[in-house]
């Protein structure tokens, strides 16, 4: 009998302790993060800067759990005609939503996108907080931007004051 509720104060504890870190992971999260970095990991090939060395990019984190993400490639000067306009566009990476935290993985449920093909959809981050620096990469996945690639996206953070 001693054992069995040993067991079942251990797996109490176990269960009890998910929400809490969630909860104070999303509580590390909130404020504003400015991009340092964006890279994507060809699987078993290079690791590529999709908008250049230098992106610009910020992510906000509400306290209600919204977050929102820019990302703009470095250097963009105003359109002046069709083509530099569809170019500006395809330098934009942009969508927010409702954001959920289950251990070291974060799902923002898209509302809004630059990309209407992630609007409804769920895009799923891995995350690390180490004091004011935010690591986020997606899982293997299919790339958009690579045809028929697997590739692993990295994207660091340092927390804005």
């Amino acid at each position: 009998m001693a054992r069995l509720v040993a067991l079942l104060v251990a797996l109490y504890c176990y269960f009890q302790s998910g929400p809490v870190f969630a909860d104070d992971a999303s509580k590390q999260l909130v404020g504003s993060w400015k991009l340092t970095s964006w890279t994507i990991q060809i699987v078993s090939g290079d690791a590529t800067e999709p908008f250049g060395p230098n992106p610009k990019g910020r992510a906000l984190f509400t306290p209600d759990g919204f977050a929102a993400f820019i990302i703009v490639g470095a250097n963009r000067k105003p359109a002046t005609n069709n083509d530099e306009t569809a170019a500006l566009l395809k330098s934009l990476l942009v969508y927010t939503g409702k954001f959920t935290i289950d251990g070291d993985k974060f799902t923002t449920k898209v509302d809004m996108s630059g990309n209407e093909l992630l609007t409804g959809q769920d895009q799923v981050r891995f995350f690390k907080l180490e004091g004011d620096r935010l690591s986020i990469r997606t899982a293997e996945q299919i790339s958009s931007v690579y045809a028929g690639k697997k590739v692993v996206g990295t994207l660091t953070w340092e927390r804005e004051r």
